[in-house]
């Protein structure tokens, strides 16, 4: 478990942060464990399929990933622990205290299969070397703290997910089990996700402008989230957070533009054998194990494993994106991280420069903002 220092001001705001997480949890765990554990019908003989194990992945995966949000711990690997035990203990226990329920090795894989997911993408939330690139994911950091600290944001996120998701899901999942009389429980779950997740990202589209536009105005500090507004910062944009002591740039409140690297390029980010050795893991995890899965009547764990593959799959890619992303940044006051334009001749004003044959912006640190900033406590968050 973290222990706060309660005269350190970015710890405590961090802690503030987390609570909202800690709530989501705890209720979600409870939820998960009446789910779980509710008598079950007797069987009825009918053998339509429910896409049981695609939620136990989902409920699992959501689970880990909501206790890593927690920030109770600082190593993935113990989220990842507490979650395994939890899930085996979870399914285990079902055989003795619910009623028409039994211990499932199919079910403790599909719940296993969704920590392992969660797990590959909390190794990628490690900080950024190059302090411009750190302080740029920080902004995100602090807008999902600041949309999230408001309960009525929970409520109008789930909402935005959970009803077009289940508006899609259950008439296609009933007409298929009624009317046709097949089961189409995972396709049908698996389209109703996309859809929710789209509803997701349109209200996301219309809220987070004025997020954006408060860092902009407030200047915060993403350590303490202090106003420093009124900050005087020295003629290179660099300066002192007053409360917490952090560095911060004028760059770090605006938006620097991401460079645009091709998916090929990404996917030899570890050379030859790395690409041939992702193409081997994605035959494997995302076509043979799910094919011979549902050719042995298992279409659940083929669902399962297939969403898994897609999870880790997914996982690296970011990775390698971040690893060469980092490596472009940490040029990218010399070399336009878009068109690659030569800024060495190129004057900023405030540690900010504009690119003169694209017009992006880009940022210019003196070396002592950048040797501070690389040594400086990193929040627990992705500790």
């Amino acid at each position: 478990m973290t222990r706060i220092d309660l005269s350190d001001p970015a710890a405590i705001r961090r802690e503030g942060a987390a609570w909202p997480w800690r709530i989501a949890f705890l209720v979600f765990a409870t939820l998960l464990l009446i789910a779980t554990h509710w008598p079950a019908s007797e069987p009825s003989g009918n053998n339509v399929l429910s896409p049981d194990k695609l939620v136990h992945f989902l409920c699992f995966g959501g689970f880990t990933f909501l206790l890593w949000m927690t920030r109770w711990f600082r190593r993935f690997w113990v989220v990842a622990l507490y979650s395994t035990a939890f899930t085996v203990l979870d399914e285990i226990s079902q055989g003795f205290f619910s009623a028409h329920r039994d211990t499932s090795g199919a079910d403790i894989a599909a719940g296993l299969l969704g920590v392992f997911a969660a797990s590959a993408w909390m190794t990628t939330f490690q900080p950024a070397d190059n302090f411009v690139t750190r302080q740029q994911e920080k902004q995100v950091i602090w807008v999902v703290d600041e949309l999230l600290a408001r309960p009525a944001n929970w409520f109008l996120l789930a909402g935005a997910f959970v009803v077009p998701m289940l508006v899609v899901f259950l008439p296609l999942y009933i007409l298929g089990w009624k009317t046709l009389g097949i089961s189409v429980g995972n396709i049908t779950l698996t389209l109703g996700i996309l859809v929710g997740l789209a509803a997701l990202g349109v209200v996301l589209r219309r809220i987070l402008p004025d997020y954006l536009r408060r860092i902009e105005t407030d200047r915060p500090c993403f350590e303490c989230g202090v106003d420093l507004s009124d900050l005087e910062l020295d003629a290179d944009g660099s300066g002192h957070c007053g409360a917490c002591g952090y560095p911060v740039h004028r760059s770090q409140w605006v938006r620097l533009p991401a460079p645009r690297i091709p998916l090929a390029t990404i996917l030899q980010a570890d050379g030859a054998l790395g690409l041939v050795c992702f193409a081997g893991y994605v035959l494997l995890a995302m076509c043979a194990a799910p094919l011979l899965l549902l050719a042995n009547g298992h279409p659940g764990l083929a669902s399962s494993i297939f969403y898994c593959g897609t999870f880790i799959a997914g996982a690296l890619v970011w990775q390698w994106f971040r690893v060469l992303r980092n490596e472009i940044v940490e040029e990218g006051d010399r070399r336009c991280v878009r068109c690659r334009c030569d800024l060495t001749t190129v004057g900023v004003a405030g540690g900010l420069g504009v690119c003169p044959e694209c017009g992006v912006n880009f940022a210019r640190l003196h070396e002592l903002v950048d040797d501070e900033g690389l040594g400086s406590p990193e929040p627990a968050t992705h500790a």
